[in-house]
């Protein structure tokens, strides 16, 4: 199970279409399945007005993979916010099967106004996932 540090979690099955050659889950996949954990977040937070409404830019992102997947198992994505800056932030992610963590991952975001030039963090989302995850609202 995901450790427990994670106030949200989420459950992905790993599709047949998600297998490599080699019979594994795909490492661009784990990928694909913490976005679709970030925009769950973000909605249980009352971050999102609607499906295209990101407002952040990728800026980094590590991926640890420690065992393999396959097929037919249900994963669970445990999310959290460590850290809000000025104009970004960063969040961790760990992809796990039961007691079998598969990979570790961790990505800094940075906010974006429409011109898709770097902006400050607004004070509802820095307040509200503050509030959420225990963290200070700027570090």
């Amino acid at each position: 199970m995901v450790a427990m540090s994670f106030r949200y979690l989420i459950e992905l099955p790993v599709r047949w279409k998600d297998i490599d050659a080699a019979g594994i889950l795909n490492h661009a996949v784990y990928l694909t399945m913490v976005e679709q954990a970030r925009y769950e977040y973000l909605q249980h937070l009352d971050m999102l007005e609607g499906p295209a409404d990101f407002e952040f830019l990728l800026g980094e992102v590590t991926a640890r993979y420690l065992a393999p997947g396959r097929a037919g198992m249900v994963l669970t994505i445990g999310i959290r916010t460590s850290r809000l800056g000025n104009k970004s932030f960063d969040q961790e992610y760990e992809v796990a099967c039961g007691e079998l963590v598969l990979a570790r991952i961790s990505a800094r975001l940075v906010w974006a106004d429409k011109s898709l030039s770097s902006c400050v963090i607004p004070p509802k989302v820095r307040t509200g996932i503050a509030t959420f995850e225990g963290i200070a609202e700027r570090s």
